[in-house]
């Protein structure tokens, strides 16, 4: 008999970045433009659990003009 399988624990920080593009007005493209991000990298950060190292998370709110905290938010345990 198998071992049922272990669940994911819910993520760190809620990712708010297609929220805040869309709220906005600016596309992905766009994004990749101000940013200078790879189109892969900027992939991965479009689901919700999506937690990027700091220096991208401070370029991509600097694109956006808010504080990193306004794009990923911590939760609550």
């Amino acid at each position: 008999m198998l071992a049922p399988m272990a669940r994911r624990p819910p993520a760190a920080v809620l990712n708010r970045l297609p929220t805040l593009l869309g709220r906005y007005g600016k596309s992905w493209g766009e994004l990749e433009r101000r940013t200078l991000l790879p189109p892969r990298l900027l992939a991965r950060l479009r689901v919700p659990g999506a937690n990027p190292r700091l220096a991208v998370a401070e370029r991509i709110a600097a694109a956006l003009g808010v504080p990193v905290e306004a794009v990923w938010v911590r939760r609550r345990p």
